[in-house]
């Protein structure tokens, strides 16, 4: 779960759900200081209550990604977008020489869900208005969203084996495609 080590200045935080948890950071960037503070299961709200060992070890860079467990739960994008623009305050107040970067949410893959909710419009909708948050809030925005797609506009299942939880294949794409934000 968490990682025991505690998050110090010049430290590189990972914040989120359970896609966060689940990437093994060392595994990927053979880096020492990358902090994974991902709990499965967490939702906007619950990410804005446990801030604040985040905000104490003033950390170099932070890299958020929340959103899809709230849209599980039943929440509006535009909800969600409103708790991360509150995360993304909190920790520019508390810690202001660290660097922000917001990850879109991922699409899931229905079929693998055996739901028709369409979530993913949703997602793309949630994903829409964080993009703008960041542009208003002259903040990172790094879209994952497009790079995980199938045709159909679903998490490619090549990637999940249940079809939200990521594979190694996931993981290992998506290390490449936030490296460059690392450095």
């Amino acid at each position: 779960m968490y990682d025991n080590i505690p998050i110090e200045p010049g430290d590189i935080v990972f914040l989120g759900d359970s896609l966060t948890e689940g990437f093994n950071l060392r595994k990927y960037f053979g880096r020492d200081d990358l902090r994974n503070r991902g709990i499965s299961g967490s939702t906007t709200d619950q990410i804005l209550y446990r801030l604040e060992g985040i905000i104490k070890g003033k950390p170099h860079k932070v890299l958020l990604m929340a959103g899809v467990n709230d849209l599980f739960q039943g929440s509006d994008p535009h909800e969600i977008t409103t708790n991360i623009h509150k995360i993304a305050d909190q920790l520019v107040a508390g810690t202001p020489s660290t660097k922000i970067y917001i990850m879109s949410v991922l699409p899931v893959n229905e079929q693998k869900l055996l739901i028709e909710s369409n979530i993913n419009m949703l997602v793309y909708e949630l994903n829409d208005l964080i993009r703008k948050l960041c542009k208003k809030l002259d903040m990172g925005f790094i879209d994952l969203h497009r790079d995980f797609i199938n045709s159909t506009g679903q998490l490619d299942s090549i990637y999940t084996f249940d079809g939200v939880h990521l594979n190694e294949k996931a993981y290992h794409h998506w290390a490449q495609l936030i490296e460059s934000f690392l450095n």
